[in-house]
């Protein structure tokens, strides 16, 4: 049977003939669990069901979910390609029950799928359940008649389940395992294939069991063990799920000239290349861009293990992309269809990154090979934790890297010391951080969450905006020495929600009539929301009154003002970027990912996962799109969801963001709609109208956009009419019948510009052949042995350093037995041929002559620039020849 046939047939034994709810896979990012880095479980995006099952939308349902572990508390990164089911990424089958049926029905399905679905035979089978598990006992001895001796009793560290330390729901459960019948694997002979969990239990805070009145069933089962077994091979690698990538693999090393063997298991480096390209790929499809940090920096890693995987086979080129159409080749049943949407998308930003790493590779690999030569570590055997550190640090090469590396020669990596380098970088740049404005505050944020300092953001309404009174709820000095205060206040309309908008900033009017500038709006913690404040004539002069001091503490009331014209601003520029989301999809006609944004009143900044540059005729589309979309005055929808019906109606959520349960739709009907929330137009037409600014790298693979719109906009657009027609007049540039004026005159000067370049080429190049009118001095330099010189003094005059770098090679071209001193002013250059002095360097000879008349510079082995501490004179150079050799 294979994978796409067991797909198939799991979904539609539970759908079909149990009539569970198919539940497409969720988000490799888990949005509802701040928990984990990644979804690592089928159970994943139901556990708010299994905490309340009353919520659950079905009582039962079935999922194929896409897996993950690689980071965090899962993480079996290191193991792959050394191990035959290790996997980064992986597929689980599952069955779910809250409150629909008992063990007894969860048992006897996951048996009836085994051995008559699949048709396992039953004398391969045996089961383990909790040793207390009176009832799963009887259940498979009785119910499905399998002997004693196959059932085994184990204790809680093995089969009873928990979700995750402390309180919560928490069972029995049951494993079916599979005999592999091969008596060289010890323990590991029984593969464990499914596992089965009954929550009948609530684990409380003072760790006791309680029984839940509702059971809840969670099953799991990995995809790629059961291709194993029912394709009866030795090791998940062996099954259709990696066969047409390891067939494409062995063709493109075939055709690289790179000797390739068929025995997967012949080195782990192949098995390493094709889980990790599995892995990398969903990750990008699911919104992962590479990055230093967090998720981004797992998908990293993967990556650059695969590239360095691909080293030892014999790659030096990039290669990955080449072997994406095999990988599509193994979910050919379309089983995900996003990626082969998402392909183009997915291979720029895989391709961006081997380019860099391959570089980064050879650095790495240049840095380590001189430390496994040094003696003085031959000892050891341990690379210096400064160098790992420095690897990691400086060139991005990944720490499991290095230690993989080093094992492969007998060595060991201190990681303990490389953990403390880091640790004291990070220290350094919290310290560092700490200078900013906020940041001694922090600390004092704890207190107000423990003790419940959750204020309502109302600046949604605007007619909320100016005018509301507000009760404080906490206050802290900012202990600065600028006399600031930090203040919670309940309700709050002042804007500090991140999202990439920019706080708001306006006033508050104190209960004795004082006023105070609201300069910035932060979320010092979940659900936090503060305002730092000054004194509207704050200044060294003028201390803050001890009557204010009273008015800003907690229970006085303020009245708050937010600075609505600035806000408009803001949010016009937050719509716009919806849009030019929107607009980016339908012009490059593929899904782009959002890799951040910034909302600003005057400007909006986009970044997005492209591998190319946007043309001018595309970013004419765009903001064409954009414009005429503006002036249908569309109106959004504003409204609250919970997270995954939020993405099952379409809407685009940062993957890289972490959600709550409850999600902010915006809505442009027909148009947009994201997850997001922050502070929109009313009308589309606010927007309008909308330039781009400028598009460019920001990094491998990523595009950055700038552009302003509305007000914002209109300014620029005057600015620039009013220096077209200044550059009109003063450059007498009228439109005729031919075209635009400015166009045609711009034209004919890039044209006459081109010729005077070319005349000034040959001009430069007769200058730099004809003598100077100083003839050059000739003798010898003493660096230790005797070196013939020439000491050439050039026309200062020539303000063009082409000119001096073409005379230099043009001296050690004519004359290569000597060394060439040039000067110029206070400039010297040093050039010499490498192959007739291919024992000198022309920055250590630099050096010699600057150390005996003062100066600093340095440069190459062939030519090194400096400057003189002051003008030196004919004589001064002339006494730096050998006197005893007559110039």
């Amino acid at each position: 049977m294979t994978t796409p046939e067991l797909r198939k047939e799991f979904t539609e034994f539970f759908v079909k003939e149990y009539g569970h709810v198919p539940v497409k896979s969720s988000s490799l990012i888990p949005h509802n669990d701040k928990s984990l880095m990644f979804t690592n479980a089928g159970m994943v995006q139901f556990k708010d069901y299994f905490r309340n099952p009353a919520t659950a939308p079905f009582k039962q349902a079935t999922t194929i979910q896409k897996c993950m572990r690689a980071g965090g508390k899962h993480n079996d990164l290191d193991n792959v390609g050394y191990t035959p089911r290790h996997h980064t990424f992986f597929e689980m089958l599952g069955n779910f029950s809250f409150g629909e049926y008992s063990k007894s029905k969860a048992i006897q399905m996951a048996w009836r799928f085994l051995t008559q679905v699949v048709q396992l035979p039953k004398d391969r089978l045996r089961v383990t359940i909790l040793a207390s598990d009176q009832e799963s006992y009887d259940l498979w001895k009785n119910q499905e008649g399998i002997p004693e001796d196959r059932i085994i009793r184990c204790d809680e560290k093995d089969n009873f389940w928990t979700m995750g330390e402390g309180a919560g729901p928490c069972g029995p459960c049951t494993e079916i395992f599979w005999d592999t019948q091969n008596d060289d694997l010890g323990e590991d002979r029984w593969l464990e294939i499914w596992n089965l969990v009954f929550m009948q239990h609530y684990r409380n805070d003072q760790g006791q069991l309680e029984n839940l009145p509702i059971v809840c069933v969670d099953t799991g089962m990995g995809l790629e063990r059961l291709a194993s077994v029912v394709q009866s091979k030795e090791n998940n690698y062996e099954t259709d799920v990696f066969g047409p990538m390891f067939d494409g693999l062995h063709k493109i090393m075939t055709d690289s000239g790179i000797e390739s063997s068929r025995d997967i298991n012949a080195t782990p480096h192949k098995k390493i290349i094709v889980d990790h390209l599995r892995a990398m790929s969903f990750l990008i499809a699911d919104g992962v861009i590479p990055s230093n940090v967090g998720r981004g920096y797992v998908l990293r890693r993967i990556i650059r293990r695969a590239l360095r995987s691909g080293n030892q086979l014999g790659f030096s080129k990039p290669f990955m992309t080449d072997l994406y159409p095999y990988f599509l080749d193994s979910l050919k049943d379309g089983v995900y269809p996003d990626m082969v949407a998402r392909q183009d998308s997915i291979k720029g930003v895989i391709h961006q990154e081997e380019e860099i790493f391959m570089s980064t590779l050879s650095k790495g690999l240049a840095l380590l090979e001189p430390v496994f030569k040094q003696k003085d570590l031959a000892g050891s055997k341990q690379v210096p934790a400064d160098i790992a550190f420095k690897l990691y640090d400086t060139f991005g090469f990944p720490l499991d890297l290095t230690v993989l590396i080093a094992e492969e020669r007998g060595w060991t990596v201190d990681l303990i010391e490389v953990e403390k380098l880091r640790q004291k970088q990070q220290e350094q740049g919290r310290a560092s951080w700490k200078s900013g404005s906020n940041a001694a505050f922090l600390t004092k944020a704890l207190e107000w969450k423990e003790q419940g300092v959750f204020p309502t953001f109302s600046g949604y309404r605007r007619e909320l905006l100016t005018g509301q009174s507000s009760t404080v709820l906490a206050a802290q000095s900012t202990e600065d020495g600028t006399g600031d205060m930090i203040l919670s206040i309940e309700p709050c309309p002042f804007y500090g929600l991140g999202g990439g908008q920019t706080p708001d900033t306006g006033s508050i009017k104190l209960a004795n009539g004082s006023e105070w500038r609201v300069v910035d709006v932060f979320s010092p913690y979940e659900r936090g929301l503060a305002i730092r404040v000054q004194a509207a004539d704050a200044g060294p002069e003028n201390a803050m009154s001890d009557e204010d001091l009273v008015c800003l503490q907690k229970g006085f009331q303020v009245t708050t003002f937010v600075d609505t014209e600035r806000r408009a601003a803001i949010a016009a520029h937050h719509s716009a970027t919806h849009m030019l989301n929107a607009a980016l999809r339908k012009t490059l006609g593929k899904p782009i990912m959002q890799a951040g944004s910034l909302v600003e009143p005057d400007r909006l900044r986009f970044d997005f996962t492209h591998g190319k540059p946007i043309d001018h005729a595309q970013i004419r589309e765009i903001e064409d799109w954009i414009n005429t979309t503006a002036l249908q005055s569309v109106r959004p929808v504003i409204k609250e969801y919970p997270l995954q019906k939020a993405i099952d109606m379409g809407s685009i959520a940062v993957f890289s963001e972490k959600y709550g349960e409850v999600v902010r739709v915006v809505d442009f009907p027909k148009v947009s709609m994201e997850l997001c929330g922050g502070t929109h137009v009313e009308d589309l037409s606010r927007i309008y109208p909308f330039k781009i600014l400028s598009e460019g790298s920001v990094a491998a693979g990523t595009r950055r956009i700038e552009a302003a719109v509305g007000t914002a906009a209109t300014r620029l657009l005057i600015e620039q009419d009013r220096m077209v027609s200044r550059l009109n007049q003063e450059l007498k540039a009228y439109s005729t019948s031919a075209g635009n004026g400015l166009d045609l005159k711009v034209n004919k000067m890039k044209d006459q510009i081109a010729d005077v370049s070319k005349q000034y080429s040959r001009i430069l190049d007769r200058l730099v052949r004809s003598p100077p009118t100083t003839p050059a001095k000739q003798g010898q330099l003493n660096l230790g042995t005797s070196v013939p010189i020439q000491i050439h003094v050039l026309d200062p005059e020539i303000q063009d350093a082409d000119y001096y770098a073409k005379k230099a090679n043009l001296l050690k071209e004519q004359v290569p037995e000597c060394v060439h001193v040039l000067v110029w002013n206070e400039n010297v250059v040093v050039a010499l041929d490498q192959k007739k002095h291919p024992k000198l360097h022309a920055g250590k000879v630099l050096k010699s002559v600057l150390d005996k008349v003062g100066g600093k510079g340095g440069g190459q082995p062939q030519m090194a620039r400096g400057r003189f501490a002051s003008e030196v004179s004919l004589p001064q150079l002339y006494e730096l020849l050998d006197p005893s050799i007559d110039p």
